[in-house]
């Protein structure tokens, strides 16, 4: 009956996320066709293209949710591969805090690692969809001046350790026996109906896909901070890195639309 009750307060969850993020495309594209039927000297571009943007950040917003549903559902199962290579994690982590901050100037964002390579063996996009998801967790937690994520990496011998921390509104006492069962967020993220609230689900089965682990604490008003693991492997032919061009920044487009604003999505490299 509990795993009943988890799995309809999922489906519930899903529901709105996908009917807001789809009423808002839809609500976009109505006001782009109501310009359209002017006179072509009664056009307004800048209208137009404020409503491309809202439209196209809805579906990205959609295309986020379906994305975290497979990974959340393929991991679990086993059906989804992970395509290893060596990554230098520190190499990983800093551009892409740095490519976040870029699209976030407002934010502050900021990260400390060793700044020599911490090789590991792994699905380097899949690590990043992770550390997508904890930072637009944080983000969205820590809104308001002040707000702060910061992100570090160390190592021991055998082991690589991210820490994500943030000192925003913080997560229930109650809420953390289940938080990656129930994938229930506080009441302000809910009434706010921003973010679906199982990217810490997915988060965990991708560092556990990978023979690591994720380890949440968080104190209400204080901040969250989230500690993963991934195994140490002796430095061999580090894969290059991508820059944030092309495929990769539509990747930090999708998993950043719950926290970017909609002028953010109307540029053609998307």
């Amino acid at each position: 009956m509990a795993g009943e009750k988890d799995e309809f307060k999922l489906h519930q969850q899903m529901s709105s996320y996908f009917l807001t993020s789809l009423s808002n495309a839809v609500a976009a594209t109505d006001l782009m066709a109501a310009q359209l039927e002017k006179k072509p000297k009664e056009v307004s571009v800048p209208e137009l293209s404020k409503y491309l943007g809202i439209l196209r950040r809805s579906q990205f917003q959609m295309l986020r949710l379906a994305e975290n549903l497979r990974e959340l559902t393929g991991l679990a199962e086993g059906s989804l591969k992970l395509h290893r290579e060596t990554v230098d994690l520190d190499k990983l982590c800093f551009e892409l805090a740095d490519s976040v901050q870029a699209l976030l100037p407002d934010a502050c964002i900021s990260y400390k690692g060793p700044g020599s390579p911490c090789v590991t063996l792994c699905d380097s996009e899949r690590i990043e969809h992770l550390l997508l998801n904890l930072i637009s967790n944080s983000l969205l937690h820590c809104e308001g001046e002040g707000g702060a994520v910061r992100i570090q990496l160390g190592r021991t011998e055998d082991t690589l350790q991210v820490v994500v921390s943030d000192n925003g509104s913080g997560i229930p006492r109650e809420k953390m026996d289940t938080l990656f069962s129930d994938y229930l967020r506080g009441p302000r993220l809910s009434e706010a109906g921003r973010g679906a609230g199982i990217g810490l689900g997915v988060a965990e089965q991708i560092a556990r896909a990978h023979g690591g682990s994720l380890i949440v604490t968080s104190e209400e008003g204080h901040g969250t901070k989230v500690v993963f693991s991934l195994p140490r492997v002796n430095p061999g032919e580090l894969r290059s890195y991508r820059e944030p061009g092309g495929s990769r920044m539509r990747g930090l487009m999708i998993g950043l639309s719950d926290v970017l604003e909609a002028d953010k999505f109307r540029k053609p490299y998307l």
